[in-house]
């Protein structure tokens, strides 16, 4: 048979979840193939991220910041697919080349959501990379963390925003005479809060519009809450500090209101900005000048805070099950998106990508 007539080899396919053009579907893509100290492994569970929605409805300005930081080729346009999800727990398949394989093919697994191996390109946000929403994703070998046996998937999937808000309050140098203020109590608010539980914090103020959140925030530590629809957390904080320094956390991610934490801080405040921003913001540093604010930025976490978070889950010190509020099927995905996008009661969704369903609500 000549070469021309040969059948040709179909590359095998998975399911992935690809955002596209501020859409989020449900596509058949290529397996990937582990390359050199890689592992190839299947999602278990995947948490839907406050970012993955900024992404989503923010691509044409996430997009220009990526060239800007030189980690999107100029070539690339805006419409580049990116295969979402990076707070994962994973169950290791293959094993690539130039791999130790120490761990046995099945093992439970989490990782910092990093790919050394690809020039540090993030697992569920780089475009070109597969993501955690996806049936089978790559992980670096070298950064995997088996996982407790007692522990199920959807706990572990909450390793990373716990190690986003423990970062927030490490950055934060927060002291146990200090006053927390925690501006947002979604999942990075409620981590910070916790974190700052554990560390034995005093005053740990939580502020929220919303009462059912202000509720949670008690059981995961908070001593005080404030509505900042009824009243002025800042002042609040600043009262309840009785001249003690003040740290404000923003886990919000309006950019707008870290301008008014400026004019309404009191003196020697430090303001922790932990919401993905990337428009523009105008803030009037006079203020922050003559009460000499700290304004500090927090980006993800170093790999001990995240193993630090993934053994207090272990630990059964922080009541995980209550920021989980809802699971979702490969097929439910899309629709979950356009409700996640809009007001709604939910903390923490996760996907569980080996299998279809609609959003269901726990909780």
């Amino acid at each position: 048979m000549s070469m021309m007539n040969a059948p040709t080899m179909k590359a095998p396919t998975m399911k992935a979840i690809v955002m596209q053009d501020g859409e989020v579907s449900l596509q058949q893509v290529e397996l990937p193939k582990p390359q050199a100290g890689q592992v190839l492994v299947r999602s278990l569970a995947c948490g839907i991220c406050g970012s993955d929605i900024h992404i989503t409805r923010h691509y044409n300005e996430v997009f220009d910041f990526y060239r800007k930081l030189g980690v999107m080729p100029e070539g690339i346009d805006n419409h580049v697919p990116v295969m979402l999800g990076h707070e994962f727990c994973a169950e290791v398949v293959e094993f690539g080349p130039e791999t130790q394989q120490t761990l046995a093919v099945g093992t439970r697994v989490t990782s910092v959501p990093i790919l050394m191996s690809q020039n540090g390109a993030g697992v569920g946000v780089t475009p070109g990379v597969n993501g955690a929403y996806s049936e089978y994703f790559i992980l670096d070998e070298a950064l995997l963390i088996p996982v407790p046996d007692h522990l199920p998937p959807e706990a572990v999937a909450l390793t990373e925003p716990l190690a986003v808000g423990l970062h927030a309050v490490n950055r934060g140098n927060v002291g146990a005479e200090d006053t927390a203020l925690v501006v947002g109590c979604g999942p990075i608010g409620l981590a910070a809060i916790s974190a700052l539980h554990l560390r034995g914090v005093r005053n740990i103020i939580a502020a929220d519009l919303q009462g059912e959140k202000l509720q949670l925030a008690r059981e995961f530590g908070a001593t005080h809450t404030v509505n900042p629809g009824e009243q002025d957390e800042v002042a609040y904080a600043a009262e309840v500090a009785a001249g003690h320094r003040v740290v404000i956390f923003e886990c919000v991610g309006i950019h707008k209101l870290i301008e008014g934490f400026v004019k309404r801080a009191p003196a020697k405040a430090t303001i922790v900005v932990t919401g993905i921003h990337t428009a523009e913001a105008n803030i009037n540093y006079a203020y922050a000048t003559v009460k000499e604010l700290d304004m500090r930025f927090s980006y993800y976490y170093q790999p001990d805070e995240f193993a630090a978070c993934l053994a207090e889950l272990a630990q059964g010190t922080i009541p995980w099950r209550k920021l989980l509020t809802g699971k979702v099927g490969m097929d439910g995905v899309s629709a979950a998106f356009k409700q996640l996008m809009q007001p709604n009661p939910h903390i923490k969704v996760v996907i569980e990508p080996w299998r279809n369903g609609e959003l269901e609500t726990l909780n």
